[in-house]
């Protein structure tokens, strides 16, 4: 019993506006104008290969059956039905892509060969524990050891000049930081003796100059009082001599409008503090800034009268 246009077009999902037979007619008719002439891949295509995964479109052999109404057992389990011709024309797109130049197999193996590649590079370098390093460190350090004693060996003057004109070019230094670095670097102290006299003739090592250059640096930085002052000094290896001569460009007004200007910044960050607080707080930022308790205790008074 042939079969009727109503039920062909639902067997093959068309819409309505579409009829079976037309499409039947035009299928049949492009097979039989391509003829033998096609490529292999567009023959599978057509013919419905298996290996190409495609569906088998109109105007083949198992279509033409159905338009002529055969319902034999053969052509009947040969037709899928209408979800499994949608899930075979979905895997045979899918196939075909696959098989193209953009196909997800060639650019998954590339993918995978750069992530095996990083992963080797990655397992060659080995990981390092931390006795492992400090060991590298250490010998790395006994290298520069024993080439900077080669050096002093070869020629001291020379090896301790390089050493006290890298230092004056990072900053200034008195000649008691310049000999305690020479020391550190295992210059005996006639070589010592013998560079830093030639600095100091050619003027590039003075310590009256660096001292007076400190003060006046810690002066207007830290607002550091004499007493505080003369303590940076002794520190940094300056003579009392020299130290005194160098605080003589302090007098008795710098250093009270020193403490002044730092009371009245700590004042504005006070201002709803209670006044024991204030004056406490004071005192403290004051001693430590090496003022006597006399002028502290002065300008404590004068700021809080001028807040008040």
């Amino acid at each position: 019993m042939p079969s009727r246009p109503d039920d062909v077009r639902q067997s093959l999902g068309l819409p309505d506006f579409v009829d079976p037979v037309d499409v039947g007619e035009a299928s049949l008719a492009a097979s039989q104008t391509w003829g033998d002439e096609r490529p292999a891949t567009a023959r599978g295509l057509s013919t419905g290969d298996p290996a190409a995964g495609v569906a088998r479109p109109f105007g083949s052999a198992g279509h033409e059956s159905r338009f002529a109404g055969d319902d034999s057992g053969d052509n009947a389990s040969a037709r899928p039905g209408r979800a499994g011709r949608r899930r075979q024309g979905r895997g045979g797109s899918s196939s075909g892509f696959g098989q193209s130049s953009f196909g997800t197999s060639s650019f998954g193996a590339s993918s995978s060969g750069v992530g095996a590649r990083s992963g080797a590079k990655r397992k060659a370098k080995k990981q390092l524990t931390w006795a492992e390093k400090a060991e590298r460190r250490e010998k790395r350090a006994a290298a520069r050891r024993e080439a900077e004693a080669a050096e002093r060996e070869k020629d001291p003057i020379g090896y301790a000049r390089e050493i006290v004109l890298t230092q004056l070019t990072a900053m200034p230094r008195s000649r008691s930081q310049l000999a305690d670095k020479l020391r550190e670097k295992e210059v005996s102290e006639g070589v010592i003796d013998v560079v830093l006299d030639r600095m100091e003739d050619v003027g590039l090592v003075d310590d009256e100059a660096y001292a007076a250059m400190l003060v006046r640096s810690k002066l207007a930085s830290r607002g550091l009082a004499r007493r505080a002052l003369r303590q940076e000094l002794k520190r940094k290896g300056i003579d009392d001599d020299v130290a005194t001569v160098a605080l003589e460009q302090v007098d008795d007004d710098v250093e009270r409008e020193q403490a002044l200007v730092l009371a009245r910044k700590k004042m504005v960050t006070m201002s709803r503090l209670d006044e024991p607080t204030q004056t406490r707080r004071l005192a403290a930022l004051l001693a430590r800034k090496g003022y006597s308790g006399e002028l502290v205790w002065s300008v404590i008074r004068q700021v809080q009268e001028e807040a008040s």
